[in-house]
């Protein structure tokens, strides 16, 4: 897939991970998850969709049902559907449907990974400021079921979120101010490095340090990325 912010009701989930202060890792997660239980539509669901004018048989019969799964995650059994409605502060058992609406199913989307709603396992418990890990990440959701290939799709949004600043992708052996200025960034943070303009072995090997820290492919080449981080640490 290639990930497409404008989709469905991406930029309405974006919108409410921003107000709940997600992470740019925490957001791609949400919304790699979002995508992958809507078949990549990004749009609420019901629960058997697939099956077409068989799937309203199919969930009269579910021993759940009528609280079968709706939503951008499918919400499911009467237990969760009275609690997203009381931290909501809308009627869910009565109305079920209403986790279809776009707002609902994107607040409970989002809160619910971040809260723990649907396992126990929250959001914090595997993606934070040190810690980003995709793949058992799909525990919040649902066990271990197609793992891998949540996370690449939440790796694609990663990519489509990180912001692109306009400076050159550089490694060993560039020259120049845009080296001074990674020299200089480097130094602030604490690397014992001479700004020279010289992208030398100490200039390598404390860029190498630094994506290991932060948790960055450390290889030792400036890209968005890595720029994007080192703005950051540096801006705040």
């Amino acid at each position: 897939m290639s990930a497409n912010l404008s989709l469905g009701q991406t930029q309405r989930i974006l919108s409410v991970c921003a107000d709940a202060g997600l992470t740019t890792p925490q957001t791609a997660y949400v919304l790699a998850t979002a995508y992958w239980e809507t078949a990549g539509t990004m749009e609420p669901v019901r629960e058997a969709y697939f099956l077409g004018s068989a799937a309203e048989s199919y969930r009269a019969k579910l021993g759940y049902a009528p609280w079968y799964g709706r939503g951008l995650v499918q919400l499911t059994w009467q237990v969760n559907y009275e609690r997203a409605g009381r931290e909501l502060g809308i009627d869910l058992l009565s109305e079920p449907d209403l986790a279809l609406d776009p707002d609902v199913a994107a607040q409970v989307l989002v809160a619910g990974m971040v809260e723990g709603w649907f396992t126990g396992r929250r959001l914090g418990d595997y993606i934070t400021g040190t810690r980003c890990d995709y793949t058992g990440a799909r525990r919040i959701i649902n066990g271990t079921d197609r793992a891998d290939r949540v996370a690449e799709i939440a790796g694609e949004y990663e990519d489509a979120l990180t912001p692109a600043p306009d400076y050159p992708c550089m490694r060993r052996g560039s020259r120049g101010t845009a080296v001074s200025q990674l020299q200089a960034r480097l130094a602030i943070l604490g690397a014992g490095i001479e700004v020279d303009g010289v992208f030398g072995n100490d200039t390598h090997c404390a860029l190498v340090a630094f994506q290991r820290v932060h948790e960055l492919t450390a290889d030792g080449i400036v890209g968005p990325k890595t720029w994007a981080v080192i703005i950051g640490e540096t801006e705040e």
